[in-house]
């Protein structure tokens, strides 16, 4: 039915299609829900090292998303290290959380899959 090639293509499409759906998410998060996400982790050392740095622009605003995303999602590493505050994460919005960190695994798993198809194509000759 379908060629090695065309699953290749699809796949390699679908990871892009993944990718635009992340900064969608992204968007929404950074302008609509950011004074939520904020005020939700008020006394967590990451927030408030990161908190200086971000501006009304989508790039500062992106990189403390990916920051709270990757507390959120990793969260006993960042409660371990000092990052995220126990009860800041215990009184974080549950269904925020979820698309947060829903959000920040699809954009790994995104990344993760260009990466392998990358390594794919290159090893069978069709990318060069």
């Amino acid at each position: 039915m379908f060629e090695a090639e065309d699953v290749f293509f699809i796949l390699v499409i679908a990871s892009f299609a993944l990718a635009f759906l992340f900064i969608g998410m992204q968007l929404y998060f950074a302008y609509f829900r950011m004074n939520e996400i904020l005020s939700s982790l008020s006394n967590s050392r990451g927030i408030q090292l990161r908190r200086s740095a971000m501006g009304k622009d989508p790039f500062t605003r992106f990189f403390m998303l990916i920051s709270v995303g990757g507390m959120l999602t990793f969260y006993k590493r960042s409660l371990k290290g000092g990052d995220l505050d126990a009860e800041d994460y215990k009184s974080f919005p549950g269904p925020l959380r979820r698309m947060i960190k829903l959000s920040y695994a699809a954009a790994l798993f995104g990344g993760a899959l260009l990466f392998v198809l990358w390594g794919i194509g290159k090893y069978l000759g069709w990318l060069k």
